[in-house]
């Protein structure tokens, strides 16, 4: 395991610890899932483990064990699965079951086959229901307080969010307690845009949520206008970074640790991938 341990000032009543997890990308089939999901299943867990899949399962539990062991609530944010499948969400369920989890959706939580179509709202909605039932809470969105932090759970897996969602998170936040954010998809920053297109070739997809327009401009067709901020994506963004009482935002989609802060100096970090047993390992003081 590769545990980064990280101390963030929020102004918690007393201080806590929680275990960030992300992008675990399991990758399972059986005979209740057709010969392509099967076949899926063991391309995509060979590609995620260089042919070891029984690394997925492993690096997953031993994650598992160690928050369990310190009595850690898990932030989970997304790609819990790598595709929809019945083996897939029944693992989940084994997995979360008798754990405190706290989650946003990724992406792939809703991925029929990886890549196939175009994903949106009608795609999502698919298996929306189906895929829920094997998580704790609405990863849609959900709040929680603990020790005078309220947390903050969005689902911003296609690089957008709904109106409702963020009405929802405009109201979450105007009590004032000290708020922290988890959702799939980084935000955009300069600073974030920096590191993650760092040695990178200006085709290569930046994978932030609100992301300039004329940043997007080397991308293919497809991920640009994946990418392409909406005007509610604009409105998000500008709001997270006119909040005083947003104290962090956790995110992933990256598989990669990153520490940055938003262009409000806010602090953000995104937890590496968790296929190869790697968490953020927060101290919220």
């Amino acid at each position: 395991m590769l545990i980064t341990e990280i101390t963030i000032p929020v102004g918690a009543e007393k201080p806590f610890r929680m275990l960030h997890m992300s992008d675990n990308h399991l990758s399972l089939a059986d005979e209740r899932d057709n010969e392509r999901k099967n076949t899926l299943a063991a391309a995509r867990a060979n590609a995620f483990t260089g042919n070891h899949p029984e690394k997925l399962l492993e690096n997953l539990a031993d994650l598992m064990d160690f928050a369990k062991k310190e009595n850690l609530t898990i932030l989970h944010t997304g790609d819990m699965i790598d595709f929809v499948s019945e083996a897939n969400m029944d693992y989940t369920k084994k997995a979360f079951e008798g754990a405190d989890v706290f989650a946003a959706a990724g992406n792939h939580e809703f991925s029929q086959y990886v890549g196939e179509a175009w994903e949106d709202e009608e795609y999502k909605a698919q298996s929306f229901a189906h895929v829920k039932e094997a998580f704790p809470g609405d990863f849609w969105f959900q709040t929680r307080i603990v020790n005078g932090v309220k947390f903050i759970a969005v689902d911003n897996n296609y690089y957008y969010v709904t109106e409702e969602q963020l009405h929802l998170f405009r109201d979450a936040v105007s009590d004032g307690m000290p708020a922290v954010l988890i959702m799939h998809n980084p935000l955009y920053s300069e600073d974030m845009y920096a590191k993650v297109t760092a040695g990178k070739k200006p085709q290569d997809p930046p994978y932030l949520f609100g992301c300039p327009e004329p940043l997007l401009r080397t991308l293919d067709d497809h991920r640009y206008r994946q990418q392409k901020p909406d005007e509610t994506a604009v409105r998000f963004l500008e709001l997270c970074n006119s909040l005083p009482n947003l104290k962090a935002v956790l995110s992933g989609h990256l598989h990669k640790y990153f520490a940055s802060q938003l262009d409000s100096g806010v602090p953000q970090y995104v937890a590496g991938a968790g296929y190869h047993a790697e968490a953020n390992l927060y101290t919220f003081i």
